[in-house]
């Protein structure tokens, strides 16, 4: 009898020991994971808010351009205006210089030549007028073009920002047709692409062990990401708001999320095409649910893996850069 205590300890021990060593190994890569996550998401974060300045600094360029056409159209009323005063003076000027070529009077020469100097002076300030005016028009359609450039950029910019995410929310859900309606849904959300998986096409209530429905699934999404390697990837594991009650080394909703997690980027990394420094995974316990309720129903909804991904933007974000300068 004291013979087997002593193999159940050292059997204790030992497991004891690989517990450890797992437990451990699954914390630094929760840390790698979350240092990834963090900074995608941080990456995302500020995509976000420059396509939202580009938005509003295109509808301040639009309006520019209005006040700019506004100002543009006043300028061309007052150039036309300008050149019908010169063709009057200019008239006017040849009026009193064919009438001093036949006037012999010293009075009425004295007097029309100080009128024709007179009328000089006011010919010489319209033609000065009317070349500022037509300067300053030729400034104003410059300004014009320049800002209507500009508008045309920020929303193409935009608009490859939009049609970046639809392109990619149809790829995904072409590559998983099939699944979406049966646990799965592929959505557009906050400029990202989120597939949610229930955790009935996934788990059993408190595993990390995925279900082989769900590998079949995940088998498909690994393709699809070996084929698009442009593309960053965010797993986040979500439980429902009831204290964890398994098995294992587990403590808590925090524990078993992050593993969750982890077993789908193992599941996807099985696809030695898949590039892992494209994934991270973190978990995300009951703290963002879908449905607050207090229902049974509610709880399923909440117990999910998300799935985020998003075009990388290195591009798009120079560009948004070289827009700004």
């Amino acid at each position: 009898m004291r013979k087997i205590f002593v193999i159940l300890s050292m059997g204790m021990m030992f497991s004891s020991c690989v517990t450890k060593k797992e437990f451990n190994e699954t914390a630094s890569n929760l840390y790698d994971c979350k240092k990834k996550s963090e900074a995608q998401c941080q990456e995302l974060s500020n995509a976000r808010k420059q396509i939202a300045l580009l938005q509003y600094d295109s509808a301040a360029a639009q309006k520019k351009i209005q006040n700019l056409i506004s100002d543009s159209i006043d300028k061309s009323k007052r150039l036309h205006q300008a050149e019908l005063e010169i063709a009057d003076l200019k008239g006017l000027n040849q009026k009193l210089s064919d009438k001093l070529t036949n006037t012999k009077s010293d009075a009425e020469i004295k007097k029309l030549l100080s009128d024709l100097q007179s009328t000089q002076e006011k010919l010489q300030k319209r033609e000065d007028a009317l070349a500022s005016a037509e300067k300053n028009l030729k400034i104003s359609s410059d300004q014009i073009a320049e800002k209507e450039s500009k508008l045309k950029e920020l929303s193409d910019i935009v608009s490859k920002q939009d049609s970046l995410m639809k392109n990619l929310r149809k790829k995904v859900a072409d590559a998983l047709r099939g699944y979406e309606g049966n646990g799965l849904e592929v959505v557009n959300k906050g400029g990202k692409v989120y597939v949610s998986l229930e955790e009935k096409l996934l788990f059993k209530s408190g595993s990390w062990d995925v279900d082989e429905k769900g590998v079949k699934a995940l088998t498909k999404l690994s393709d699809f990401m070996a084929e698009n390697q442009d593309i960053n990837m965010v797993i986040e594991g979500h439980t429902d708001d009831r204290p964890y009650k398994g098995y294992g080394n587990i403590n808590d909703n925090w524990d078993l999320s992050t593993k969750r997690a982890t077993a789908i980027v193992r599941i996807l990394l099985q696809n030695k095409n898949v590039n892992p420094a494209c994934i991270s995974a973190t978990g995300r316990a009951e703290f963002v649910p879908l449905d607050n309720a207090q229902t049974a129903e509610a709880r399923a909804k909440n117990r999910r893996i998300e799935i985020i991904l998003s075009p990388k933007m290195d591009e798009l974000l120079e560009a948004m850069s070289n827009n700004a300068e």
